[in-house]
């Protein structure tokens, strides 16, 4: 029955939840936007076969989104997750 389960990476999927939760603590107007692509890094972290460049782009994605919106990772708390699924492999 094991094998039946689904290969989903828990290490990077408790980052992007870690993110999704700093997001949601700062009650920002556009939360849904960022939410948008932490569910997508999410589908791919649960996917198989995964693709870590997908993985990589989004992150990419979620970081300039954020600071297009002038929210800065580090100062938010995300920037160690963030930079995990940047290195994604």
């Amino acid at each position: 029955m094991v094998d039946d389960l689904p290969d989903i990476d828990e290490k990077a999927l408790r980052a992007v939840t870690r993110i999704d939760r700093l997001i949601v603590k700062l009650r920002r107007d556009d939360q849904g936007a960022f939410m948008a692509i932490t569910n997508a890094l999410e589908h791919h972290l649960e996917i198989f076969p995964r693709d870590p460049e997908t993985v990589r782009h989004l992150a990419h994605a979620l970081e300039s989104f954020a600071r297009a919106r002038g929210l800065d990772p580090e100062v938010a708390g995300f920037a160690k997750q963030l930079r995990s699924l940047m290195d994604y492999s």
